[in-house]
């Protein structure tokens, strides 16, 4: 059964490392975010790919310092929470959109935003 979780926390892992190098590349995805939940993934399947992402050199510092100490920095808590308002109004606003839609978009760009104005700033 041990063997099962790391190959499902590895192969998890590499999805979200896809993701987080997507997001580096493409506008409007967080990139570090994933990279982050792949950290948390490889903690617990591969040493390996753990210290690859923490420590390369384009995207590994913020990740680990997200994990030593959960703190963000201020200027990508300004950006994210603008992110978040600016993405989740559009959602919100468009016409077409149903009011089913509407209330999980807007419940969830609020607990986005507490939970990054909670965050220690780094």
């Amino acid at each position: 059964m041990q063997k099962i979780k790391k190959i499902f926390f590895y192969i998890l892992g590499m999805f979200f490392v896809g993701l987080g190098i997507a997001g580096y590349i493409l506008p409007g995805l967080p990139g570090t975010v994933f990279l982050i939940l792949a950290a948390v993934c490889f903690v617990r399947s591969s040493d390996k790919m753990y210290k690859w992402v923490t420590e390369h050199k384009l995207f590994g510092a913020p990740v680990k310092s997200f994990l030593e100490t959960g703190g963000i920095p201020y200027k990508i808590k300004i950006i994210a929470v603008a992110s978040i308002i600016i993405f989740s109004s559009i959602s919100l606003l468009a016409p077409y959109s149903l009011l089913l839609f509407k209330i999980p978009v807007g419940v969830l760009a609020i607990i986005g935003i507490m939970y990054i104005l909670t965050r220690p700033t780094t």
